[in-house]
């Protein structure tokens, strides 16, 4: 597979591709499928769906959205902290990999694309985490590429955290 001929493409333009989807987890499925849930949320601007493309084929998609996450106080000490306990993050509510084209590496160019979009966003609009949730089978993949747990499961899911590195300018 070429990488290079994937294109990223919103779901309300992919929708009726999506049908014949499966990352293999039917309630990722389920959320990208049914009209009531990714696409109900894309269209109202609660979290944006996008499809990667190939060959006129859905391979993969991610929902994602603006968020914040709490973190715990000693970490918030750690970065000078003193009251809040939320920082501003990126939520990947979902990300899914189409079950027959698992293993060639979609997954970590789509992860490397994410990242790469809130490296960039993040200078003005100030990020300092992503987090996901990961099916069990993949929070060893995820903390292979940095990812940390943090003990939050929900619906079978695990919460995964990925710092995000901070650049600071020093005045002389």
């Amino acid at each position: 597979m070429n990488f290079d001929n994937i294109e990223f493409l919103p779901l309300d333009q992919t929708y009726q591709l999506v049908q014949g989807f499966s990352c293999g987890d039917n309630w990722i499925d389920g959320y990208l499928k049914q009209p009531n849930n990714a696409l109900f949320d894309h269209n109202l601007g609660i979290s944006s769906t996008t499809t990667l493309m190939y060959e006129g084929e859905v391979i993969a998609f991610f929902t994602a959205n603006c968020s914040h996450l709490e973190i715990p106080m000693e970490e918030a000490r750690e970065i000078g902290l003193q009251d809040d306990l939320f920082i501003p993050a990126i939520e990947v509510k979902f990300l899914g990999v189409r079950t027959d084209l698992k293993q060639i590496g979609i997954g970590t160019y789509l992860l490397q694309f994410i990242i790469g979009k809130v490296l960039e966003i993040t200078p003005i609009f100030t990020c300092r985490y992503i987090f996901l949730w990961s099916v069990e089978d993949k929070v060893k993949y995820y903390q292979n590429r940095y990812f940390q747990t943090t003990g939050k499961e929900e619906n079978g899911l695990h919460l995964m955290k990925f710092l995000v590195p901070t650049y600071f300018t020093i005045e002389e």
